[in-house]
């Protein structure tokens, strides 16, 4: 099992530095970009590292990355913005950790932090409504909207592949010989039409990939593009929105 990139204080500290110089922080209502209380802040990113001789309190993605948001979101240590500070450093932690999130978009993320910040996330039958209870919670819904990064191509047929490059909004110029164009935002790539059932190799689908931004680079992993039935929310798309709206928290 590989370990686990934790978030240092001062890495909290760049992302929220970096979120103030930026418009979609909404900064008008973000407050002072460094922290009004340092100790609590600290507090809050240590619990990453609660724990004693030698073992974590908190030792899976889905548990440090919810003891990290919850800390950051919940210790007000800033003076405004500290869901949205802390929403971010959860993606960046999940990213440094090479984790996805699945089936979380906007609305999501946005409910996610509410439930939090108003202590209403729902917790198991019976129990008890504690911190250490509600930080469990943040944790299922984390292992519940997350997956590994999957990085590597395979071999496919050349149907499946139209298939695949359909569901991502792809379209298909009309064939000229035994080439086909295919076209995506702007982006075209020439390849062979050669019968359905023909097996495309991994480096003429690398090549394919990379040409239509549809490769790991540009946020589309391979089991992100492999899968018909798995669609990664790409939180880039819908950041601006969310940062408003957890601004009227």
């Amino acid at each position: 099992m590989a370990e686990i990139q934790r978030l240092t204080e001062d890495e909290v500290l760049l992302i929220r530095r970096r979120m103030a110089t930026l418009a979609i922080a909404t900064q008008d209502a973000f407050g002072l970009t460094e922290p009004l209380h340092p100790d609590k802040l600290s507090s809050a990113v240590f619990r990453q590292s609660t724990g004693g001789g030698g073992v974590y309190k908190y030792n899976t993605v889905a548990d440090v990355g919810a003891t990290l948001f919850y800390g950051v979101a919940m210790s007000h240590a800033f003076e405004n913005g500290n869901k949205r500070t802390a929403l971010v450093s959860l993606l960046v932690f999940l990213d440094k950790n090479k984790t996805l999130l699945v089936g979380a978009g906007e609305d999501e993320l946005y409910q996610l932090a509410r439930s939090v910040a108003s202590h209403e996330i729902a917790l198991g039958a019976n129990e008890k409504r504690t911190v250490d209870a509600e930080v469990g919670a943040v944790a299922a819904w984390i292992r519940a909207h997350t997956r590994p990064r999957i990085l590597g191509d395979t071999v496919i047929q050349f149907k499946e592949l139209c298939a695949v490059l359909e569901e991502l909004g792809c379209e298909f110029e009309k064939p000229e010989g035994n080439y086909i164009k295919i076209k995506r935002a702007g982006h075209v790539v020439k390849t062979g039409r050669p019968r359905a059932d023909f097996q495309l190799q991994v480096g003429e689908v690398k090549r394919i990939r990379r040409a239509l931004k549809l490769d790991e680079v540009h946020g589309v992993d391979s089991a992100g593009f492999y899968s018909l039935d798995e669609k990664v929310d790409r939180f880039v798309n819908v950041y601006r929105n969310l940062m408003k709206r957890l601004a009227d928290l």
